[in-house]
C-alpha cells in the first residue's frame, strides 16, 4: 500500500509541474502565431473603401413626387444620385426621368442620360441624350432641358428637333406650360429659328 501511495504522490507532484508548463507552451504558441499575422495588410483596403464611400456618397434609385401650384402631378426618378457636398439639396443624377400629368389630361415624360436635381431651386436639369414626349404625339430631342418642380414649366434649349402629327420641326428652344389664352390648357411653344416641314396625310 505504501508503494502505491508513493507512486500516486509522485504522479500528482509531476502533474502539478507538467500541466502548467503545457498550458504555458500552448499560450506561447498562440501568441507567436498571432504575431505572424500582419493586420496592416488589411488596413489599406478598409481605408480605400471608407474614403471612396465618403467621397462618392450616393443614393440608389431616388424618387420625388409632388403637385405643382397649377395642379399638375410631377414625379422624378433616377438610377443613382450623388449629393453635392457644397450645395445642400443639390445632386447629380444618372438615367434621369420625369413625368408631368397636367389637369387637362396632357402628360409629358422626359428622359436623359444625366442631370441635376435641385430641391432648393425647385428644378430638374436634364443633360445628355435628352428627350421629351407628350401624350399628343410630340417627340422632342434637345441638347438640354429644365423642368420646374413647383409649377408646370419645361424649357428645352441648345437646339431642338421634334416630330409631331404630320410635321417635323426644328427650333432653337421649346417651352411647355399653361396656355395664357385658355385657362386650364397647356401648350408647346417653339422659339428662335423655327423650321416646320409639313407632311400631309394620305
Amino acid at each position: 500500500m505504501g508503494g502505491r501511495d508513493n507512486a500516486y504522490s509522485r504522479l500528482v507532484f509531476w502533474l502539478k509541474i507538467v500541466l502548467p508548463l503545457g498550458a504555458l507552451i500552448i499560450l506561447s504558441t498562440m501568441f507567436l502565431i498571432a504575431r505572424t499575422i500582419d493586420p496592416s495588410r488589411a488596413i489599406p483596403y478598409a481605408k480605400v473603401d471608407v474614403t471612396t464611400l465618403a467621397r462618392e456618397s450616393r443614393i440608389t434609385a431616388p424618387s420625388y413626387a409632388g403637385v405643382t401650384s397649377d395642379g399638375a402631378a410631377v414625379s422624378v426618378i433616377a438610377a443613382e444620385a450623388r449629393p453635392d457636398p457644397t450645395a445642400p439639396g443639390r445632386a447629380t443624377a444618372s438615367n434621369l426621368a420625369a413625368r408631368i400629368e397636367m389637369p387637362s389630361g396632357l402628360t409629358a415624360t422626359m428622359h436623359s442620360a444625366a442631370g441635376e436635381i435641385d430641391s432648393q431651386a425647385n428644378r430638374v436639369h436634364f443633360t445628355g441624350d435628352v428627350s421629351l414626349e407628350t401624350s399628343n404625339d410630340y417627340h422632342i430631342s434637345a441638347a438640354e432641358m429644365t423642368a420646374a418642380l413647383d409649377h408646370t414649366a419645361v424649357e428645352a434649349t441648345g437646339g431642338v428637333t421634334a416630330t409631331a402629327p404630320r410635321a417635323q420641326i426644328r427650333a432653337d428652344t421649346v417651352t411647355l406650360g399653361p396656355d395664357p389664352a385658355v385657362q386650364g390648357q397647356y401648350v408647346l411653344v417653339f422659339n428662335g429659328a423655327v423650321k416646320l416641314v409639313y407632311q400631309p396625310g394620305q
